[in-house]
């Protein structure tokens, strides 16, 4: 069975570059593009790990990751957090299922290893 990743992202040339560099990689990969649709597709998909923009249009990934931290059913999902912004990187330290952070424009190789650990592969 293919591991899930969940990209939430509102860039649409984002998401397909990350979908089709994961898929490549062998993972069956969903994708989301507000933070409002957010919640309900996590738990809609299971995803083994989640991609997460910062900036995202309804709820921005800060105040997503907050929410699942506080609920039992949200709170194991493993989480890459991605941003221009490489300054917004401190805002996630306080959160243990934030296992890595990505810096816009992506590095592919380094995102793929980010993505390999963080799932267990």
């Amino acid at each position: 069975m293919k591991k899930k990743i969940l990209i939430i992202e509102d860039e649409p040339a984002i998401i397909e570059l990350l979908r089709l560099v994961l898929m490549r990689e062998g993972y069956e990969v969903h994708t989301c593009q507000t933070g409002r649709d957010a919640i309900a597709t996590i738990k809609r998909v299971t995803p083994h790990l989640i991609i997460l923009d910062v900036m995202l249009p309804g709820l921005d990934g800060a105040t997503l990751v907050r929410i699942m931290s506080e609920d039992d059913s949200l709170s194991s999902f493993p989480i890459i957090v991605s941003s221009a912004l490489t300054e917004s990187e401190r805002m996630f330290a306080n959160y243990p299922q934030v296992k890595g952070f990505c810096s816009k424009p992506f590095d592919l190789k380094n995102f793929v290893i980010q993505v390999k650990q963080a799932i267990g592969d």
